[in-house]
């Protein structure tokens, strides 16, 4: 697949993300491009309760480890920045987009529903950096792939 211009893939991840809230029931609405910290606020139908959803997207988020047969995937890396690594709220969660390498005919895009104070705790050692990633092994983000509870809990 050939690679797309980085607007493009964040904008794919927002909207992807705004789908499957559609689709749970929810309202998902895209703030206007420059809004700080929000990329989609939700709620629920009855507005009683809302969201500030940040999304990271990236195409192909598995690093892998090892030469030949010893090679396997080791850990996500997702682009962060440091003024999103500082966010921390309890009506704030992160959720990291893998495109899976644009490869959407044979394999949806998985979504890592991260809340943001994981996300500033795993992160609080590097956010002096210009650019922070979020570098997590396979293992620990596991727990959050596809898991849209916290998103649920929030909203119901």
């Amino acid at each position: 697949m050939p690679k797309i211009n980085s607007k493009l893939t964040g904008t794919a991840g927002e909207h992807f993300v705004a789908y499957k809230l559609s689709c749970m029931g929810y309202v998902a609405a895209i703030p206007r491009e420059g809004a700080p910290t929000v990329d989609i606020l939700a709620c629920n139908t009855e507005a009683s309760n809302v969201l500030s959803i940040q999304v990271k997207t990236t195409e192909w988020a598995t690093i892998d480890r090892g030469r030949g047969e010893n090679k396997k995937p080791h850990h996500l890396e997702f682009p962060l920045g440091h003024k999103a690594a500082r966010y921390k709220s309890e009506n704030l969660v992160f959720t990291f987009v893998d495109l899976n390498g644009l490869n959407w005919e044979e394999k949806s895009p998985d979504v890592y529903i991260i809340p943001s104070e994981y996300v500033f705790n795993h992160c609080k050692d590097g956010v002096d950096a210009k650019m922070v990633r979020f570098h997590i092994d396979i293992e620990e983000i596991e727990q959050f792939k596809n898991n849209w509870d916290p998103i649920s809990s929030a909203l119901n």
